[in-house]
């Protein structure tokens, strides 16, 4: 069930509160559960994936969270890093690709759904998009990075920032929203300095 949709933006329903039961039924088949006890299979995941997550926020290995969003279905590649209270999205975990050597200091949000309350329908898309963090980047502590943003190579956002649109590759970004601040000089594909204004 972890690739049930293809990694591209995708128009989702607008949130509309029910029922327990009625939520889980609805939610079973939004998310691609068909055939043999559809709602009972598409709890035990999510319940599954929460437990992870949580579990996944305060344990003190880097080794042991990847494993468990990896179990989530997030891509991981190798020598990743991730840092204590990482939240990686509730929902749609399969639509997050970490690429090698990644390091994702802590306290950190990254978002690939937007589902506003039926009510805000005219004024905010319902949405999944896949959130891709590209080889040797640093996520710095407290980033928030939005659905559908993609974070160039070895590219550095500053602690605090909140990420909405792509950052190019080997360059600094800060801000809300994240802006590029400075280019690197590279020499031999690595980072020796910034670029002189």
């Amino acid at each position: 069930m972890k690739d049930y949709l293809e990694l591209k933006k995708q128009a989702l329903p607008n949130h509309l509160e029910r029922p327990f039961f009625k939520a889980i039924r609805h939610s079973a088949k939004e998310h691609g559960y068909r055939g043999f006890m559809p709602a009972t299979r598409f709890f035990m995941r999510r319940t599954t994936d929460y437990v992870l997550q949580v579990i996944s926020k305060v344990f003190p290995y880097s080794g042991l969270k990847i494993w468990l969003h990896r179990q989530r279905g997030v891509k991981i590649g190798k020598g990743a890093h991730i840092g204590p209270m990482v939240t990686i999205d509730d929902v749609y975990p399969n639509f997050v690709i970490i690429e090698d050597g990644v390091s994702i200091a802590g306290q950190n949000f990254i978002l690939t759904h937007n589902k506003p309350m039926n009510y805000h329908k005219h004024l905010s898309e319902a949405y999944v998009a896949p959130v891709i963090i590209k080889k040797n980047a640093w996520i710095a502590i407290g980033v928030i990075i939005l659905p559908g943003v993609t974070i160039g190579e070895g590219a550095i956002v500053a602690a605090g920032s909140i990420v909405t649109k792509d950052i190019p590759p080997n360059t600094f970004a800060a801000g809300i929203p994240a802006k590029v601040v400075r280019e690197f000089e590279m020499k031999d594909g690595i980072p020796v300095g910034f670029v002189k204004k």
